[in-house]
């Protein structure tokens, strides 16, 4: 999730999408009488009326990836269920899932709180994995409704869906999850698929004071260059410092002096991008809450009845919370909002939610065959099943998060793309790209701004006649004059001051934001004790039409 703003150099800082969200399979349940459903996308916006509360009784995990793991139970359906998913597995050659208990005790209580709309709110499954002790992000849910004492018509239901869920990569680990819903022995049943890509020594869950947490982990194939980020108690997002050897990566995160919680994340790079492969909450000076409570979606989701509704709908949610945040609203932007329909169009279509696409490339490939030249682009990327759903989980992703609360991009384009309905909501494929459109400087104000950037790095005088011939080249840049051309004529202007420099050197850049300067990179090995600073602002081939050229003359006067 790096990014840059220099010439040439735009890299797409991009989040990774949470895992798809629990699906209903099968007819309503024989308890309830058949609801008509109107034929319309507004009906996709069913929603539980009231708040849901979810209070596990069983005994929270004290560490995240304990070794230590209660065996996976036996029953008659959940055993038929783990049969199917072993059968599907080896028809796709593929290894089994293995069983695991923290799964099936988190499957088996949001069984006990799964609406009768059979879709669970994503916080909720988050709770109940992170409770457990799994750092992973959410599983895919399976939810069915049939006798619990008869596994056939629950086999039969399930059967169709496993294999598709096996080649999406949930193929790790399985868990199953029931609850009786009336004395009739009928009821509810969670199958739970997750993948699982990391590996880490056992993490503490909360923190005392003083408390540092310590991550040391390991990727599996195909995944590569771990990266980790963490979302502090104040909103802002830290990339802290991490060893990495090949596969294996340790970090260090101290508590704050205040309680609160750290949102951890962890993302891995394959062929697809960038993908998350952890995120979940370590307390400091408190203990893990024991319950949540969920109240309905009221992010303005049952409104929404198109696409573009929603788009905007989202759009609102992302300027509200920067606005809390202290920052500058983001600009709606109809040629960014393009691009990103038409890779929420192809994710709708091949079902891969992923960053790099094998026919449009990267977001950067996407925006320059746009003909969008900015210096910033990122890319948050979900696949939800509303818009606050959407919202949600990619504020509770540090990645996804520092790219919604990036003090550098102004202006946002979001493509939605409706799925299927699902248990009465519609599916959806979302795509943020975040962009910068230089605002308009003052030239006089940004050469004293890159003078406290070189002046940071060692004590640099200012020339005169080098600062008016540095001017004059930016200048010249920034009307669209040639690189060569406008260098020549520099060069021409210089001679004069041959007799008085026993050394000149310069450097050129154009950036989107001067904050992206490096006043080091800028002075590189040179020893010139004076300089000429020239700024101008105009087009460049990748940068757009307000990029800020930047003009450094250095020279080493002549000493007799």
């Amino acid at each position: 999730m790096r990014r840059s703003l220099l010439v040439a150099a735009v890299v797409v800082a991009a989040g990774c999408p949470p895992a798809s969200g629990p699906q209903r399979v099968g007819q309503s349940p024989s308890w309830r009488k058949p609801r008509v459903v109107e034929a319309s996308s507004s009906s996709a916006q069913a929603r539980p009326t009231g708040p849901v509360t979810f209070a596990p009784a069983s005994r929270s995990a004290a560490a995240y990836n304990d070794p230590i793991v209660a065996p996976a139970p036996s029953s008659t359906v959940g055993d038929a269920i783990v049969g199917a998913v072993s059968h599907a597995a080896a028809q796709l050659g593929m290894s089994a899932p293995v069983p695991d208990g923290r799964l099936y005790a988190a499957a088996d209580e949001l069984a006990a709180v799964v609406p009768d709309e059979g879709v669970v709110p994503y916080a909720l499954v988050e709770f109940a994995i992170q409770h457990h002790g799994i750092i992973e992000p959410s599983p895919h849910l399976l939810v069915v409704w049939g006798p619990l004492d008869d596994p056939a018509p629950i086999v039969e239901q399930l059967a169709p869906r496993i294999p598709e869920l096996l080649k999406s990569g949930a193929s790790a680990r399985v868990g199953v999850g029931m609850s009786s819903r009336n004395s009739n022995g009928e009821g509810v049943v969670i199958l739970a698929l997750q993948g699982s890509s990391v590996e880490t020594k056992p993490i503490p869950r909360a923190l005392p004071d003083g408390g540092t947490l310590h991550i040391d982990g390991s990727l599996r194939d195909p995944f590569r260059h771990p990266e980790v980020f963490v979302t502090r108690e104040d909103g802002s997002v830290i990339e802290p410092a991490t060893q990495v050897n090949g596969l294996d990566f340790q970090a260090s995160v101290a508590c704050p002096a205040q309680a609160g919680r750290l949102q951890v994340e962890v993302v891995g790079f394959d062929a697809s991008g960038s993908t998350v492969l952890a995120n979940f909450p370590v307390w400091c000076r408190e203990e893990p809450p024991r319950s949540l409570t969920v109240a309905p979606d009221t992010a303005g989701a049952e409104t929404v009845t198109t696409e573009a509704e929603a788009e905007r709908a989202l759009f609102a949610l992302v300027n509200r919370d920067r606005k809390a945040a202290g920052l500058a609203e983001l600009t709606w932007d109809d040629a960014v909002a393009e691009v990103a329909r038409k890779h929420s169009a192809e994710m709708r279509q091949t079902g891969v939610v992923a960053h790099v696409s094998p026919t449009t490339g990267s977001a950067a490939d996407r925006v320059r065959a746009a003909n969008i030249r900015t210096g910033v682009v990122l890319e948050n990327i979900a696949r939800a099943y509303s818009v606050g759903e959407a919202h949600q989980g990619l504020m509770n992703s540090p990645g996804h998060r520092a790219n919604l609360m990036s003090s550098v991009a102004t202006h946002l384009g979001i493509g939605i793309r409706f799925g299927d309905e699902i248990s009465g909501q519609r599916e959806m494929f979302v795509t943020q790209l975040f962009i910068r459109v230089p605002p308009t400087i003052d030239p006089t104000a940004a050469r004293a701004a890159v003078r406290v950037k070189l002046n940071a790095v060692r004590a640099i005088g200012d020339d005169a006649a080098l600062a008016g011939v540095a001017q004059s080249l930016a200048d010249d840049l920034a009307h669209g004059t040639p690189l060569d051309k406008a260098r020549a004529g520099a060069t021409k202007k210089l001679e004069p001051l041959a007799r008085r420099f026993a050394r000149v050197g310069s450097v050129i850049t154009a950036v989107s934001d001067l904050d992206a300067l490096d006043g080091a990179a800028l002075i590189g090995d040179s020893r010139a004790s004076v300089a000429g600073v020239g700024v101008a602002q105009g087009p460049h081939p990748d940068l757009g039409d307000k990029a800020i050229w930047v003009v450094l003359i250095v020279g080493e006067p002549i000493t007799r």
